[in-house]
């Protein structure tokens, strides 16, 4: 099984589990992390200098000056970079992700290079503080600036991306497996057509779709890094009938099982 980094792992220096971390890039790479590897918090990345390649999950991304990576506690992280590259990794957990309304709805966003300068500034402030203290108020900021890139903002987009976050905590929860749309919406406090309504908002697709995408995603990763049988994965996914879940794979993924893992294992 894949190694799974906590904040704490991250900076063993720290007296006591936090909640948030933001430190120069260089450091991450001295610590001695081992890759592939998964973190069990959300993490922004970004590069203000060097090129490569970073692995999220099972897509390949350009490393490239003011690119921002951003991603959510059950990726896979993997990246290959040149020994120059330089930028900032902010780590925070799911209470500070869902306080700040942070969702993680695209693997990379790149960066006006006016805000840079800010950005730096704003960055360096969290570095420069006590790390017991809390950095709430400088990382909701840098966030605010860097969410301008992504989308409009709108009034109601934090509450909104919110929502998002909980039902996919739910989708992937391996305490949860509710057996329709419906014990979903209901468990979020919503009504079905709210939530197909949001999913197609933020993510493009209906409440199912969304749902069955998030679990082919899981369902590669199990079935790269894990030694788990099909029917096994399967299962632990919450589908009864394994021969279905392996036709389900195969339409999400334009590809077999067997296939998607013979590729995948070539590849790499």
């Amino acid at each position: 099984m894949l190694k799974e980094y906590t904040i704490k792992d991250i900076c063993p220096a720290l007296s006591k589990q936090v909640l948030n971390y933001v430190c120069p890039l260089e450091k991450i790479d001295q610590i001695g992390l081992a890759w592939p590897h998964k973190r069990n918090f959300y993490s922004i990345t970004w590069f203000t200098e060097g090129n490569g390649t970073a692995i999220i999950d099972f897509a390949e991304y350009s490393i490239q000056p003011n690119r921002i990576f951003l991603t959510s506690p059950e990726q896979i992280h993997n990246r290959l970079y040149s020994n120059d590259a330089k930028g900032y990794v902010l780590m925070f957990d799911k209470a500070v992700a869902a306080q700040l309304g942070i969702a993680v709805h695209s693997p990379y966003i790149d960066l006006s290079c006016e805000k840079t300068p800010l950005l730096k500034l704003v960055i360096e402030n969290m570095i420069n503080k006590n790390v017991t203290s809390g950095i709430e108020i400088d990382l909701s900021y840098f966030y605010s600036l860097i969410s301008e890139d992504i989308h409009e903002v709108e009034t109601d987009h934090k509450e909104k991306s919110t929502l998002l976050s909980q039902f996919k905590e739910l989708i992937l929860s391996k305490n949860i497996k509710f057996q329709s749309m419906e014990q979903y919406a209901n468990s979020l406090q919503v009504s079905l057509a709210s939530l197909n309504d949001l999913c197609h908002k933020f993510a493009g697709s209906s409440a199912k779709q969304f749902l069955l995408e998030l679990k082919i995603a899981e369902a590669k990763r199990l079935l790269v890094y894990s030694q788990l049988s099909v029917s096994t994965i399967a299962y632990h996914l919450g589908f009864e009938d394994p021969s279905y879940f392996s036709r389900i794979f195969k339409k999400k993924s334009s590809s077999p099982l067997l296939s998607f893992w013979k590729n995948f294992a070539n590849k790499h």
